[in-house]
């Protein structure tokens, strides 16, 4: 392996209208990109930047935050502003052909806030029997969103942190070189139009044999109900008709999220809660 880590980095201009903490985007990716300069640190890594629209300044941006970093070999590939769904499938196709030189592979987005230690944290628990994916964040939605229980899951304690198994995440996670690979097709479904739901759902199988999930999902969307509260029923239908046979029959992955977050996803409906997400009660 000439790496242990690969990234595929997603850059966009536009500031999201969910934007936590930040009401410039270009401010946004200064600090996002300084933290992640500051996690790199040490990091045998190749980092590609996805530049989707950007003006010159960003690459400048970039140039600078990682000069002097012998151990991350950067480089950019520009994109005409062709959206979310088609950069993921940019970073998909750029990862695919790294996973015979790196260990372990990223996904990443630009509006993350990383701890110093966060993706060498990543890296050491995905060396763990039983772990496929990872991401950095520990989601405020499972602490306060109402949704139906599910089986039991796992939990596992580290020097610094908890893991547990998880559903789903936003799009930034890491995979072994060696997982993508077997996996690669399933991941790719975002990239044609699935969404993270579905997606996750089709990796990870879960609740995809819960009648009352199935059967809710499908009635509000003949009802007319697109967009239902109960987003994780409308997902299990959908990831059904991305995944098909691969759903029932094929391998079922683990994705674990740290507790508390190794990131912060500055997005509004991301945002710890007060006293910190793993402190948090449900209601």
């Amino acid at each position: 392996m000439k790496y242990s880590l690969a990234i595929a980095h997603r850059v966009c201009p536009a500031l999201s209208k969910t934007a936590a903490l930040f009401d410039d985007k270009y401010e946004m990716v200064k600090a996002t990109t300084a933290s992640l300069a500051n996690a790199l640190a040490g990091v045998n890594a190749k980092l590609t930047v996805i530049l989707d629209g950007c003006p010159p300044s960003y690459a400048r941006l970039f140039r600078d935050a990682f000069k002097g970093m012998a151990c991350v070999s950067c480089e950019f590939v520009e994109t005409p502003s062709i959206g979310n769904a088609a950069t993921y499938a940019k970073q998909h196709d750029i990862l695919s052909g790294m996973a015979g030189d790196a260990e372990f592979l990223y996904f990443s987005e630009d509006d993350y806030l990383y701890e110093p230690e966060a993706l060498r944290e990543m890296m050491r628990f995905l060396r763990q029997p039983g772990v496929d994916f990872v991401t950095p964040l520990d989601h405020p939605d499972r602490y306060t969103h109402i949704v139906p229980e599910r089986l039991k899951v796992e939990v596992r304690a580290t020097d610094f942190r908890h893991w547990r198994e998880v559903g789903t995440t936003c799009c930034t996670f890491m995979v072994k070189s060696a997982t993508f690979k077997r996996a690669a097709r399933r991941l790719g479904e975002y990239g044609r139009g699935s969404g993270d739901g579905p997606l996750w759902i089709g990796i990870t199988k879960e609740r995809i044999f819960s009648p009352a999930a199935t059967i809710g999902a499908a009635l509000r969307y003949f009802a007319g109900r697109r967009q239902s509260p109960e987003g994780l029923e409308f997902s299990t239908l959908a990831a059904w008709k991305w995944h098909k046979l691969a759903l029932p029959f094929g391998r079922r992955y683990r994705l674990w999220g740290p507790i508390p977050s190794l990131a912060t996803h500055l997005c509004k409906s991301a945002l710890p809660l007060p006293g910190g997400v793993s402190g948090a009660r449900r209601p």
